[in-house]
């Protein structure tokens, strides 16, 4: 498992080698470089913690900066752990760069990242209902609202998960199988078809598809 943390620049739009405009989403991923690491024999498992972004040390708090300093590791202002195997984990030393090459053309990717906040929203927004009754008729300041939600006298509650108004966005998603169109190494930078979640300087975190791997793990076995 390999994975690189991000920063989404926002988006343009580029020209295939069919010569297809193709829509796709810039992220800067430049300042990734391994700060830790995960070992079977101490941790029980094997990982790699990379750390993103530059920070300013009085900014951390004391154990922050003990774990940087501990490490003998840069400072860096987003951390993520990602799994790896013990024999990759031993490719990476405290203090690497990890540069955007780490992906190839082509490759499919998952992009995962906070959607947009968008506050206090009805259900029309925040779950697409349809409205509850027309426009007409004397129908008076109720073409927004959800409609009836109880359920006669048994069992007399609300059930849980019930889609009423409510917090909007502010979520973790996860944009699966999306395209690598363009890895630029020089400007660390890594271009991929189509949409990602959130805001333009937003986090992001990008990992091979899983979904690909599976059907490779799928498809190696029937031909075993």
């Amino acid at each position: 498992m390999k994975g690189l943390i991000g920063k989404k620049i926002g988006m343009t739009q580029v020209f295939n080698d069919e010569g297809n405009l193709v829509p796709v989403t810039v992220i800067d991923v430049g300042t990734c470089q391994v700060v830790g690491k995960r070992t079977p024999e101490k941790d029980s498992y094997s990982a790699v913690t990379l750390g993103f972004g530059e920070i300013r040390e009085k900014i951390l708090n004391l154990a922050e900066r003990g774990f940087f300093k501990k490490a003998n590791a840069p400072y860096r202002r987003h951390l993520k752990e990602f799994r790896v195997t013990p024999e990759e984990a031993a490719s990476f030393n405290v203090g690497d760069a990890v540069k955007a090459d780490m992906f190839t053309k082509g490759e499919l990717v998952d992009v995962t990242g906070i959607t947009k906040g968008r506050g206090f929203s009805g259900v029309m927004r925040r779950w697409n209902f349809k409205g509850s009754q027309t426009k007409t008729h004397g129908t008076h300041e109720y073409q927004r609202h959800p409609g009836a939600i109880g359920q006669r006298k048994t069992p007399g509650r609300v059930y849980p998960n019930k889609k009423m108004p409510g917090h909007y966005g502010v979520d973790q998603v996860t944009t699966q199988n999306l395209t690598v169109v363009e890895v630029d190494v020089e400007k660390g930078l890594v271009l991929v078809k189509g949409a990602v979640a959130g805001h333009n300087n937003g986090v992001v975190y990008i990992r091979p598809s899983i979904k690909a791997a599976m059907r490779a793990q799928h498809k190696a076995a029937r031909g075993a």
